[in-house]
C-alpha cells in the first residue's frame, strides 16, 4: 500500500469512526446538561427516528454511485434522485411526527433533527462521488470536517443555553455552511459532470431500492425496542435505555472495523473455491464477536453502573434497577454483529432474497415482541425483545449460510 492509499484510508477510518460516535455522545452530553427528559427526546429524535428518515434520503445509492466507475450514471443523475429522497424523507417524517407526538415543544425538536439527519443523508451524494473519482481521502475528511463544525456549534449552544431545541435549531445552519465548506465546494474543484440523462433516475431506483429496503428494514429491526419504549414508556425512560444500548453500538462499530476491510478478501476466497479458508476466516471473526460480547457482559454487570454514574451524575442512578437490561443489550448486540456477518457472507453467496426474506420476518416478529414485552415488563422487557429478536434473526442467518455453503459444494 502505497502512501497515497495509506492516506486515503486513514482519513476515511478517522471520518467514519467520529461520525459514528457522534450520536453516542451528543445524546450523554445532552442528557447529563439538560436532563434525562431532554435526552431522551433527543436520542430518539437523532439517533432512532432520524436515523430511519436518514436512510429513506440515502436510498441505498452510495454502494451504487461508488461502484459506478464507468460513469453509467452521472453525478447530476444522483444529485437530483437524492433531492427527490430526501424531500420524501422529510414529508415522511412530518406526517409520522404529527401522527405520534401530541406535544408541541416534542414535535417541534423532532422535525429539527429529522431535518439535520435528511440534510446529512443529502450531503453524502457530495461524499460518494469524491470516492467514485478516486478521493476517499477527500471522502474522509469532507465527513470528518462537517461532522466535528455541526458537533462544536451543539455543543456550544447547548452548553451556553441548556436548552436541546435551541441547540437543536442551531444544527441547521451549521450543517449547511458545513456542506459548502467542506462537501460542495471541494467537489467542484474535481469538475463532476452535473449532466441530467433522460429517465436516469428510474433506473437508478430500480437499482437501489432492494439496498435501500434492506437498509430500511434492518434500522427498523435494530431499533424496534426503542421505538416501543419511546411509544409506550414516553422519552424519559427512552434517554434511559437508548443509554443502556450504547456499548451495543461500540460492540457493532468494532465488529465493523474487523469485517468490513476483509470482504474483498472472503468474496475471493468464495469465487476461487477455497471454501476452507473461507470458513475459517469467518470463523475467527464470529469468535473474537463472541469473546468481546462475553467481556462486554461481564465488565456491564460489574462496572456498568458505576461508570455510567462517573459519566452522567446523579442522573444514572436512575439506571441502577436495569443492570439485567444493559447485559441482556450488550448480548443482543453481539449477535447483531454475527447477523451483520451472516448478512455479508449471503451477499457474497448473491442470496439477496433471501436477506430479505430474513429482515421482513424479522421486522413483523420484532414489532410485536417488543411492543407485547414492553408493555408487561417494562425496560427490562425491551432489552430481552432485543435480544430474542437478534437469536432469532442469527438462526436464520447461521441456517442460510449452512445452506449457501451445502449448496455450492454440490
Amino acid at each position: 500500500m502505497d502512501s497515497k492509499e495509506r492516506s486515503a484510508y486513514f482519513w476515511n477510518m478517522l471520518g467514519s469512526l467520529v461520525y459514528a460516535i457522534t450520536s453516542m455522545l451528543l445524546g450523554v452530553a445532552v442528557t447529563k446538561l439538560a436532563g434525562a427528559y431532554a435526552g431522551g427526546i433527543f436520542f430518539f429524535g437523532f439517533s432512532t427516528l432520524g436515523q430511519q428518515l436518514y436512510i429513506v434520503s440515502y436510498f441505498g445509492m452510495r454502494p451504487i454511485q461508488v461502484t459506478d466507475i464507468s460513469n453509467e450514471y452521472t453525478f447530476g443523475d444522483y444529485l437530483r434522485l437524492r433531492a427527490i429522497t430526501s424531500f420524501l424523507a422529510a414529508l415522511a417524517g412530518f406526517v409520522y411526527i404529527f401522527l405520534t407526538t401530541g406535544d408541541l415543544y416534542v414535535f417541534e425538536v423532532y422535525m429539527i433533527l429529522s431535518l439535520y439527519k435528511i440534510l446529512d443523508g443529502f450531503c453524502d451524494i457530495f461524499e460518494s462521488e469524491m470516492q467514485r473519482q478516486d478521493r476517499l481521502d477527500m471522502t474522509g475528511k469532507a465527513t470528518l470536517f462537517r461532522t466535528l463544525l455541526c458537533v462544536g456549534v451543539f455543543l456550544a449552544a447547548l452548553v451556553t443555553t441548556k436548552d436541546l431545541k435551541l441547540s437543536s435549531l442551531a444544527l441547521l445552519p451549521s450543517i449547511l455552511l458545513a456542506a459548502i465548506i467542506f462537501d460542495i465546494l471541494p467537489l467542484l474543484r474535481l469538475k463532476p459532470d452535473k449532466t441530467i440523462k433522460k429517465a436516469s433516475y428510474i433506473s437508478l431506483i430500480n437499482k437501489s431500492k432492494w439496498l435501500f429496503l434492506g437498509a430500511f428494514i434492518d434500522l427498523y429491526i435494530f431499533a424496534a425496542a426503542k421505538y416501543a419504549v419511546n411509544y409506550r414508556l414516553g422519552e424519559e425512560l427512552n434517554g434511559y435505555f437508548s443509554i443502556i444500548f450504547i456499548p451495543t453500538s461500540i460492540i457493532n462499530l468494532m465488529a465493523g472495523f474487523i469485517i468490513r476491510p476483509i470482504l474483498t478478501k472472503l468474496s475471493l476466497l468464495y469465487k476461487t473455491g477455497n471454501q476452507k479458508k473461507f470458513i475459517s476466516t469467518i470463523s475467527k471473526i464470529a469468535a473474537f464477536i463472541f469473546a468481546a460480547t462475553v467481556l462486554g457482559m461481564g465488565m456491564a454487570y460489574l462496572l456498568g453502573i458505576p461508570v455510567l454514574k462517573l459519566v452522567l451524575g446523579e442522573v444514572a442512578t436512575a439506571i441502577e434497577p436495569y443492570k439485567t437490561a444493559l447485559v441482556l443489550v450488550i448480548f443482543g448486540g453481539g449477535l447483531y454483529a454475527l447477523v451483520n456477518l451472516g448478512y455479508y457472507c449471503l451477499v457474497i453467496f448473491e442470496m439477496t432474497g433471501i436477506i430479505f426474506l430474513i429482515y421482513a420476518v424479522g421486522a413483523v416478529f420484532a414489532y410485536f415482541v417488543s411492543d407485547f414485552m414492553v408493555i408487561k415488563f417494562g425496560m427490562n422487557g425491551a432489552a430481552m425483545a432485543y435480544m430474542i429478536t437478534m437469536l432469532l434473526l442469527t438462526v436464520f442467518f447461521l441456517t442460510a449460510v449452512i445452506f449457501g455453503l451445502r449448496k455450492v459444494k454440490k
